[in-house]
């Protein structure tokens, strides 16, 4: 009976923060395209993105999918690195390719961490690796409570760790990852 009250209140919970973008198309497209190249440090992106304002220091797509923005490539990053999307709205619509080049040795990417509810609703982050001597993995995508609502996640020539979700509200509806072409729901791959 707990665990039905729990469930029930944290559905209502993230009910009243879901979907806090449906009407972002309306926002002139700002412009900034943060770029990432070399041997990248980590992604942090701090700053929300709302209905009436996407300021310089998100990575969101404001004109998504009316008019699409340019996508972000991170060349190459090294052993151990990671993303942080810790506010609402920060990277929406956003076209991310986490990119491993042919001469590459790395191993993993620590982790992508998803902080805040709709930091990457319709968003896609494609990780495409061309190493020869190396098949990269992402360690681990945590999701939390919903977190992940619309993002898709799509592994070309890598392989993936863990996907964390809660147990009872799972990975956020519309939340995809791709491997191999097939597409599958965040749901049915997840770890708690």
């Amino acid at each position: 009976m707990n665990k039905i009250m729990i469930a029930l209140f944290a559905i209502y919970e993230l009910s009243l923060s879901i979907l806090i973008l449906p009407d972002i198309p309306s926002i002139p497209p700002h412009g900034h395209v943060p770029t990432h190249t070399g041997a990248p440090g980590n992604m942090i992106y701090n700053t929300p993105c709302s209905r009436t304002a996407c300021p310089l220091g998100s990575c969101a797509c404001p004109s998504y999918p009316t008019i699409p923005c340019p996508p972000i490539n991170v060349d190459n990053p090294g052993n151990g690195w990671n993303a942080q999307f810790n506010a609402a709205g920060t990277c929406y619509g956003a076209q991310i390719n986490i990119n491993y080049g042919e001469h590459g040795m790395t191993r993993n990417l620590a982790a992508i961490n998803v902080n805040a509810p709709n930091a990457l609703y319709n968003a896609r982050i494609t990780f495409t690796n061309k190493q020869t001597r190396e098949t990269p993995k992402v360690t681990v995508i945590n999701c939390r409570s919903g977190l992940c609502a619309g993002a898709t996640f799509e592994f070309i020539g890598m392989d993936y760790g863990d996907i964390k979700c809660d147990e009872y509200l799972g990975c956020g509806a519309g939340c995809n990852v791709i491997q191999h072409g097939i597409s599958v729901s965040c749901d049915q791959v997840s770890t708690t």
